[in-house]
């Protein structure tokens, strides 16, 4: 258990149902031809599995001092699962930048559930140029 530090308790305090405290990150990649749209989200998921060890706060998740006595503390969330943080999403056709901005749009515009670690990754295919997307959410509590 650590406490969270009074910037990183100002950016869980500051965030309201309409204004999310959580960055994104957005990479657009060519995937290995090899790989079927399905499998790069399982192939992520083991990477992180295998690693997740050398990322300790994201397996933390924050949680309230009873009666608001204090900041509130990390502490590793004992029902980890990366399927509550990993998801994936298929463009519909054309699949142009247009509708690749609408669906970041949309997941930028979703809190991130205070019941886990303050992070997700989505995997977005179906891109016309056959590339796929990352989007990473990170609450500006655990990436600050």
């Amino acid at each position: 258990m650590q406490r969270l530090s009074g910037m990183d308790a100002a950016f869980l305090y500051a965030e309201t149902p309409s204004v999310h405290m959580h960055t994104l990150k957005v990479a657009i990649v060519e995937p290995p031809r090899h790989l079927a749209a399905e499998d790069i989200l399982d192939g992520l998921r083991s990477e992180l599995e295998r690693r997740i060890h050398l990322l300790p706060p994201f397996r933390l998740r924050a949680v309230e001092v009873p009666l608001g006595l204090h900041h509130p503390v990390w502490v590793e969330d004992p029902d980890f699962n990366l399927s509550r943080h990993l998801y994936r999403k298929t463009l519909p056709a054309p699949g142009n930048a247009s509708q690749l901005n609408a669906m970041v749009s949309q997941i930028a515009s979703e809190q991130l559930p205070r019941d886990r670690p303050l992070w997700e990754i989505w995997v977005i295919d179906g891109l016309e140029s056959g590339d796929i997307a990352y989007v990473a959410k990170l609450h500006h509590a655990l990436a600050d």
